[in-house]
């Protein structure tokens, strides 16, 4: 039976309290008043125990981030594009582990069995989670590790070589039609969001193929060994600059506002649910402590808001969704992602 794609939207709700006045009302006025200066002083204390444990916290030696992917994809150049910043921050040096394969769970697994001393962090997506949700791994990706802040919100784009005989999805979608079985898309994650996106924009008509380095991807398709790719702007802007790339559709539910994109189709448009783009942020493991997470939150919010990375998101096309996520906000999104996975994938 053919599995339908639900779009995946989170939705901010916005709720007003409205205020009754009149004859009598100067005591609920009051307990209002009251209730709020409370709430204030709670959220003022919490935030002075968050910064005194961040005080706490002096970072001694050099920080190690885990990549679950390979070089060159977007999850990397985003990483070490914040690893830069960041150190700037800490005042120490910030190693990139590229430790690639099984979707990005081998990667998890690998930071998982790391000391929990504070100095060791991963960068992570949705994926990993998905692979769990989808029964392709064992391994409790969900349980085992923990949002810490939210980088980027990519988004993705189906890519060809400048060479190929189709230039938008009308196109492809005929070619593919007309010869069954041959049109074959590279992504970076079988199991992953990318993967979920062709799915969901062919249904069935282009076929998702495994690879393991971003850079690989992007040499196969400029040569026509593979005939596209779903991948995030940033990964392959360079290729379509130069000319050596296409871009067929945009995964997004409107067109991108970035330069070069405006007579992009996009697949709102097209009626198409293939809204899917990874939320890169950095994760920690049980055991870490809480005046490490804290200093790394801190730290990690002042890499990601200066000129550097800002204007880098900009260029790569990465501010097309909000960025930053701070722990608290970024665990509400993470657990969301869960359910609303778990309810498209997971196993009856």
């Amino acid at each position: 039976m053919k599995k339908q794609i639900a779009v995946l939207a989170a939705m901010a709700m916005g709720i007003s309290a409205l205020a009754l006045t009149g004859c009598g009302s100067s005591s609920s006025s009051s307990s209002s008043s009251t209730t709020t200066t409370a709430a204030a002083a709670a959220e003022g204390g919490e935030a002075a125990a968050a910064e005194e444990a961040a005080s706490d916290w002096e970072w001694e030696r050099n920080v190690e981030i885990i990549c679950p992917w390979g070089t060159g994809g977007g999850a990397d150049t985003t990483l070490r594009t914040f690893a830069t910043a960041l150190e700037k921050e800490l005042g120490v040096s910030v190693v990139v582990n590229n430790k690639s394969g099984a979707g990005g769970v081998t990667g998890v697994q690998f930071a998982v069995s790391q000391p929990a001393d504070g100095y060791t962090y991963l960068l992570c997506t949705q994926s990993p989670m998905l692979a769990q949700i989808s029964g392709a791994t064992d391994f409790d990706v969900y349980g085992q590790i923990h949002p810490l802040c939210q980088l980027v919100h990519d988004c993705n784009i189906f890519v060809t070589s400048s060479k190929s005989p189709y230039n938008n999805y009308e196109e492809l979608k005929e070619y593919a039609q007309a010869n069954p079985g041959s049109v074959k898309c590279g992504v970076m994650t079988i199991t992953g969001l990318d993967a979920a996106c062709v799915i969901a924009g062919f249904e069935g008509d282009v076929e998702a193929v495994a690879y393991t380095e971003g850079s690989q991807l992007n040499a196969d398709v400029i040569g026509g060994h593979v005939d596209l790719a779903c991948v995030g702007p940033a990964e392959v802007s360079a290729m379509l600059e130069s000319g050596d790339m296409k871009v067929i559709m945009t995964c997004t539910e409107e067109r991108l506002t970035m330069a070069g994109f405006e007579d992009v189709e996009c697949a709102g448009e097209l009626g198409l649910d293939c809204f899917y783009g990874p939320a890169r942020g950095i994760f920690y493991t049980d055991g870490t402590p809480e005046e490490a997470v804290k200093a790394f939150e801190a730290a990690a919010e002042k890499a990601v808001a200066s000129e550097e990375f800002q204007t880098w998101t900009a260029q790569q096309g990465l501010d097309q969704r909000q960025g930053w996520l701070n722990t608290a906000d970024y665990t509400e999104s993470w657990d969301n992602d869960y359910a609303d996975l778990t309810a498209m994938f997971g196993a009856n």
